[in-house]
Order: C-alpha cells, then sequence, then structure tokens
C-alpha cells in the first residue's frame, strides 16, 4: 500500500479523465436516444414521458456502472463499454432516416470517443489506482474488526 494514495491526489491526478470519460458517455447516449425516439415516434403527448423516463433510466444505469467503476470494480467498465457499443448501433442501424447526417455523425464520435477516453493509459492507471484503494479499504476494514474483539 502507498502513502502517496490519499483523496486530494487520486482527485488531482484521475477526475479530470474520469469525469470526461462520463460525459462523453452521457451525451452519446442522450444523442442515440434521440435518435431512436425520433425514428419511432410515441404518440405526440407521450413523448416527454418516453424521453424523461428513459434519460433517468440511462442516467441510473450510467451512474451505477461509473460509482462501481470508483468502488474498486475494474469489470464495470465493461458497462460502460456495452452501453457504447449499443449507442454505435443505434446510430449505424437508423444512419439517415429522419434526422440530419450530422447528428449522426456527433453520436458516432462521442461513443467512440469515449471508449478511446476508457481505453487510454491514464482512465487504466485511474483503475489500477481504485483498485488499489479498495484494497486498502478491505485491509483497514480487517484490521478494525481484529481490534473491536
Amino acid at each position: 500500500m502507498s502513502q502517496e494514495l490519499d483523496f486530494l491526489t487520486i482527485l488531482r491526478r484521475h477526475f479530470p479523465i474520469f469525469i470526461s470519460a462520463f460525459y462523453l458517455a452521457l451525451f452519446a447516449l442522450a444523442i442515440s436516444l434521440y435518435l431512436l425516439l425520433e425514428l419511432y415516434l410515441p404518440a405526440q403527448a407521450d413523448f416527454g414521458f418516453y424521453m424523461v423516463m428513459t434519460n433517468i433510466g440511462m442516467s441510473i444505469y450510467l451512474c451505477l456502472a461509473n460509482f462501481l467503476v470508483i468502488r474498486g470494480r475494474p469489470w464495470a467498465v465493461w458497462l460502460i463499454v456495452a452501453a457504447m457499443v449499443v449507442c454505435i448501433l443505434v446510430v449505424i442501424g437508423h444512419w439517415g432516416r429522419r434526422a440530419p447526417d450530422l447528428l449522426y455523425s456527433i453520436g458516432l464520435l462521442l461513443s467512440l470517443a469515449t471508449l478511446l477516453t476508457l481505453n487510454s493509459k491514464r482512465y487504466r492507471a485511474m483503475l489500477s489506482a481504485m483498485v488499489e484503494v479498495r484494497g486498502q479499504r478491505a485491509a483497514w476494514r480487517k484490521r478494525e474488526k481484529k481490534q473491536r474483539r
């Protein structure tokens, strides 16, 4: 366990890459949702309801996946990757139907930029730091449990 892993050090070093991956994924999901609801229009009265409920569901999914990443579970990155693959499939599957091509291009670029950010060296360093912090928390809990007995 290294002593340099305090909260401020981790925050300074890894927060920018984490938040950029989060917002890229959020915007990619929002654009693919818009494209999906633009193609398969629900009734005019229900459009706002579907948009809000789907945005809430996607936000909860993305927040939980990123929360698991913060808690030191590196397998949770695959949840974000799966969401980006779905976004890419939605954009490519519906290319050129109703929305302008620029919107499809932005949706595809945001999804690919998210995947590139998740595969970057800094993001992987953040994951390893989070796993190490998770190990420190587990060791601390074990030590506290022994002291209480």
